[in-house]
């Protein structure tokens, strides 16, 4: 059996029934103390943890949503390895950490010198540009074909994404013959409040130069954060699934 006490990620080792049998200390802090892996998924994520953690998949990647403790809804890969005595090893690794920790990193950095002396003025203003650049670079514009573009979003949802990003990606879709953009939401972890209205601002806007946008990617966990952010359901953008099924689907489809 493994020893992952000290494991550097949230880890578990599980039986056939998904029962918690050890795990590692990040887990125990990142997590309730649960008696089932099962208990630490999200509802809409179960069907799909009980097809895949069996011993019949040895090894899996799969992304599941799971209540942490201190998030109701974080997304996560998780990855298993199932021995010959029926046991697994579930290590669980959040989407976009990397992204996160340098921001989390940068704005720590910005609030510290905020405090301190001008002779630090210089730097702050460099981290500054260097959060920008992670901003930009977490919701690029795609063009697709001559008609259909894609925003991939990437990190948390909020409204300093879309101040950062919005005139850029507004001056690229007018300037074409773009009929349809599609927002992927794939890589999107949590969604603040002012990020819903910023989206819905843009979706306004992109309408009224003559785009249709088209939500893609949403996960249960967004569409449950978006409604109780009083998220408008309305007229002002469509709906779909997958990025790959959105784009062969509007590529062979003319626009009404």
């Amino acid at each position: 059996m493994f020893n992952i006490k000290n494991h550097p990620l949230p880890a578990f080792i599980v039986n056939e029934k998904l029962e918690i049998i050890e795990e590692s200390q990040l887990a125990s802090e990142s997590f309730t103390s649960p008696s089932s892996f099962l208990d630490l998924v999200d509802k809409y994520s179960r069907t799909k943890a009980k097809k895949y953690l069996t011993p019949h998949e040895e090894q899996v990647e799969i992304e599941l949503v799971l209540n942490t403790e201190h998030e109701s809804y974080s997304l996560y890969n998780v990855y298993s390895n199932w021995t010959k005595e029926g046991t697994a090893q579930l290590v669980c690794v959040k989407q976009d950490q990397r992204i996160a920790k340098l921001g989390e990193s940068i704005q720590k950095q910005r609030e510290r010198l905020s405090e301190t002396n001008f002779d630090l003025l210089d730097k702050k203003e460099e981290l500054e540009t260097a959060l920008k650049r992670i901003k930009k670079l977490s919701s690029p514009f795609l063009p697709i074909s001559s008609t259909i573009g894609v925003i991939p979003l990437f990190g948390t949802l909020e409204q300093e994404l879309f101040e950062v990003n919005e005139n850029e990606l507004l001056y690229s879709l007018r300037n074409e013959d773009y009929e349809r953009v599609i927002i992927d939401f794939s890589g999107v972890g949590e969604i603040e409040e002012s990020g819903a209205h910023a989206l819905h601002s843009f979706c306004k806007m992109v309408n009224v130069i003559g785009v249709i946008p088209v939500l893609c990617g949403l996960k249960p966990s967004h569409v449950f954060h978006l409604l109780n952010l009083d998220f408008e359901l309305d007229q002002n953008f469509e709906l779909t699934g997958k990025l790959k099924d959105a784009i062969q689907f509007y590529m062979y489809s003319p626009l009404k």
